[in-house]
C-alpha cells in the first residue's frame, strides 16, 4: 500500500513536471512532445495542453481561435490584458475583434496602466481560463 501511494506521488509530481517542462518550451517543441504523447493517449495529451497553457500561448492560436475566445471576454479586460504587450501581439489580437470592440479596449490599452500590473496579470489568468474552458467544449484547439 505504501508503495502503492509513493508511485502515485510520483506520477503525480512527473505530471505537474511535464506540465511546467511544457509551459516554458518553444511552441514548435512544444507541439511536438504534445504530438507524440497524443499518440499513445490523446485525453491526457489534451489535457496537458489545456494545463500547460499561457497567456503568452494564446497568440500562437488561429484567428479563428482568437476571435472565439476574445468574443467571450469583456473589452475592458481584454484591454487591460494586453497592455504589457508587444504592439504586434497588440495589434494581432485587436485584429481578432469586431471593430467596436476593438476600440473599447484599444481606449483602455491607451491609458497609463502601469501601476495596475496585479490587474493586468489577473486579466490575462482569465482570458486564459476562458480558453481552457472553451477547449474542454471543443470549441477551440489549444
Amino acid at each position: 500500500m505504501s508503495n502503492e501511494s509513493n508511485q502515485n506521488n510520483i506520477f503525480i509530481n512527473g505530471r505537474q513536471q511535464i506540465i511546467e517542462m511544457l509551459q516554458y518550451m518553444e511552441e514548435g517543441e512544444k507541439q511536438k512532445l504534445l504530438n507524440n504523447i497524443k499518440l499513445r493517449n490523446a485525453s491526457m495529451a489534451k489535457e496537458l495542453s489545456e494545463q500547460s497553457f499561457s497567456f503568452k500561448n494564446l497568440f500562437s492560436l488561429s484567428r479563428k481561435s482568437l476571435e472565439r475566445i476574445f468574443s467571450k471576454v469583456n473589452p475592458a479586460i481584454i484591454g487591460l490584458a494586453l497592455y504589457p504587450l508587444d504592439p504586434k501581439l497588440q495589434r494581432k489580437a485587436l485584429m481578432s475583434l469586431d471593430r467596436g470592440l476593438a476600440e473599447e479596449a484599444f481606449h483602455i490599452m491607451k491609458q497609463n496602466l502601469s501601476h495596475k500590473k496585479q490587474e493586468t496579470q489577473r486579466a490575462q489568468e482569465k482570458i486564459v481560463q476562458i480558453a481552457i474552458q472553451l477547449s474542454k467544449q471543443n470549441h477551440v484547439s489549444l
